[in-house]
């Protein structure tokens, strides 16, 4: 990952992240409290970002600074070292985060996505370079703007995911439905975990996936 096309996300797209926490977030002193501090921690571990692998949510429900702030609040409300326990425990470290929508809204409800924030989203991905992303959603109104923007042929995978694929400009969406990392603790016996490491453990970064496996 270049150093230039980090601070372009960094400076267009306020919603951009990735995947990459300190040992001690979130505790007191820990890097993410300071975006200066958290720009220039991911800016240095640059060599472990995996931009073919998105988490996508909807929209951020608080205004944040930039510099790689969405995903990384301290505030326990958030529950983002939940999130962040998921994601590593699901080998997912380093992928590339960010909201299909970046207009600011605590009511997801009331959210709207428009078909320029479908564009805005797919701007972000040709700035990554990557010819293949495997982009995972965290809440259905997120996968139902996506598969409906490319007419996508919705299949299920194990562990209640949903999937579909598409060709967009020369590349490859392999996108999928996981329960909202915000709702798991109410939703405990849907096992979101087990559907990060399934994605993890037979799809995310192997060769493109005989649809001929997927479930009906």
């Amino acid at each position: 990952m270049e150093e230039r096309t980090l601070e372009r996300l960094k400076h267009e797209y306020p919603t951009a992240s990735w995947a990459l926490w300190s040992s001690s977030f979130p505790d007191d002193g820990c890097v993410e409290e300071d975006p200066t501090r958290l720009g220039d921690y991911i800016s240095e571990r640059r060599e472990s970002l995996r931009p073919a692998i998105v988490l996508l949510s909807l929209n951020p429900s608080t205004h944040l600074p930039s510099d790689f702030q969405n995903f990384h609040s301290t505030n326990p409300k958030h529950q983002n070292d939940q999130f962040r326990d998921y994601v590593v425990n699901a080998g997912l470290e380093g992928a590339y985060m960010t909201d299909l929508v970046e207009r600011v809204n605590p009511d997801s409800n009331a959210v709207e996505v428009k078909d320029e924030d479908i564009d805005t989203f797919l701007d972000q991905l040709e700035l990554l370079g990557e010819d293949h992303y495997y982009v995972i959603c965290f809440l259905n109104d997120v996968f139902v703007a996506l598969r409906e923007a490319f007419n996508g042929r919705e299949v299920t995978y194990p562990h209640n995911i949903l999937g579909f694929s598409a060709e967009w400009n020369g590349i490859t969406l392999d996108c999928f439905k996981v329960y909202f990392h915000a709702n798991w603790g109410v939703n405990q016996d849907k096992t979101p975990d087990e559907q990060l490491q399934y994605l993890s453990n037979n799809v995310v970064g192997e060769d493109r996936q005989d649809l001929s496996k997927w479930v009906e």
